[in-house]
């Protein structure tokens, strides 16, 4: 058995909000409270994208087979919890910290940090 991190999130939607939000594949949808439409995301079937979609009612749970945006939309005031599994925190920080040094990551680039053990890699458009 894996010892994953789970990352529980609770939404309160209003009568007509809609929530777009990123879900990884396994992801658990919840509704505690009220009715919601998802439309799941968006996938290519033959030339033309297409989203499935399910009404859920209170307490229907619905589990994400395919990761990508998913649109929750409420018909009357609704609850809804998301469970996922949380990403690993290290991740960004090394990848801004190797890339922003580089000055790959428009905005968030920094001058080399000196007491750095690896040689600075020079930008493609310094001189």
């Amino acid at each position: 058995m894996s010892d994953t991190t789970l990352s529980t999130q609770t939404y309160r939607l209003a009568l007509g909000q809609c929530l777009n939000i990123h879900l990884m594949a396994g992801a658990v949808v919840h509704v505690a409270a009220g009715r919601i439409a998802l439309a799941g995301s968006p996938r290519w079937l033959a030339d033309s994208a297409c989203r499935a979609g399910a009404t859920l009612t209170p307490g229907a749970v619905f589990v994400v087979n395919d990761g990508g945006w998913t649109t929750l939309a409420a018909e009357g005031h609704a609850e809804v919890r998301i469970v996922q599994p949380a990403t690993p925190p290290g991740w960004r920080r090394l990848i801004k910290s190797r890339f922003g040094r580089s000055g790959l990551l428009l905005g968030n680039s920094r001058p080399p940090d000196p007491k750095a053990a690896e040689m600075p890699v020079p930008h493609a458009t310094s001189k």
